[in-house]
């Protein structure tokens, strides 16, 4: 009996030992974004800080513990309808960039996530595939950038950041939460798992925090530079979808994130071109 016990022990204390090394990979990344655009919009503008935000934060992770249990048909699925549900986050950085002209930041987040589920419960029951989520998340995103330009603030205020600390531990919440999205969407069918891993979780905790530090005029600039750092989460689930057919699995995660990367260094070179151009 003991020697069956200190066996369960031993299983027990592995299982636990699983479950958090996934668990803090992605509060630690997560966190790391959360604070790394805050420091990019004091030193570099909110432009900048938009497009960082657009990093996979939560579908990278989320991607990498679904491969661990999932075959490749339920992984395609999910990416394709991450894919889609990314058309739900750009009408949800929309929302938030309106509201904040009006509304303090626990309203815009709060109204924003209704809209986002509501258009994404929607979505996910209806059948894509990939070419018609590319054309439908590329019209939503040349349709909220246009509607976004009416709304973003031309000048911008100044605000000293909050204190370290209290930055540190709202990304390692977000990032606690960004991680408890990714476990239960690895339960769920394709499709819901794809549109919860596309939850805009990260978005939500940027644009709250940058809200509530710096105020509504860089808000809406981090917010509408988002829009384009939406394209990058976007290559990510392309290119996952396409190169599940053409190469093994971790080289699919891989592949995929540095398209990712790529797309999202390439806009920050074209922005810090345009900007000294001006």
């Amino acid at each position: 009996m003991s020697f069956l016990r200190h066996e369960l022990e031993n299983i027990l204390e592995l299982s636990i030992g699983l479950m958090l090394v996934p668990m803090l990979t992605r509060v630690t990344v997560a966190a790391f974004i959360v604070i790394l655009v805050a420091k990019l919009v004091v030193r570099l503008g909110p432009s900048m800080g938009g497009l960082i935000a657009g990093l996979p934060v939560g579908l990278g992770p989320g991607f990498y513990f679904l491969m661990l249990e999932s075959d490749t048909s339920f992984l395609y699925q999910s990416a394709l309808y991450s894919l889609v549900a990314l058309s739900a986050t750009q009408v949800f950085l929309l929302a938030y960039l309106i509201l904040a002209k009006f509304f303090k930041p626990l309203s815009c987040a709060l109204v924003s996530v209704i809209i986002w589920i509501l258009l994404a419960s929607s979505l996910y029951q209806v059948n894509f595939n990939l070419l018609q989520a590319v054309f439908f998340f590329g019209f939503s995103t040349i349709v909220t950038r246009y509607v976004g330009s009416f709304f973003v603030s031309k000048r911008l205020v100044e605000k000293k950041p909050e204190n370290d600390l209290i930055l540190f531990l709202r990304a390692v919440v977000g990032g606690m939460i960004i991680s408890v999205v990714t476990v239960f969407a690895s339960r769920l069918g394709a499709n819901l798992s794809g549109t919860l891993l596309a939850f805009p979780i990260a978005y939500i905790l940027i644009s709250f925090n940058i809200h509530q530090v710096f105020g509504k005029s860089i808000v809406t600039g981090v917010v509408y530079s988002a829009l384009f750092g939406t394209i990058s989460l976007a290559v990510f689930c392309v290119a996952f979808a396409i190169l599940l057919q053409m190469v093994p699995l971790l080289y699919v995660l891989v592949l995929s994130l540095f398209g990712s990367v790529f797309v999202t260094a390439l806009m920050l070179i074209l922005d810090t071109k345009v900007k000294n151009q001006h």
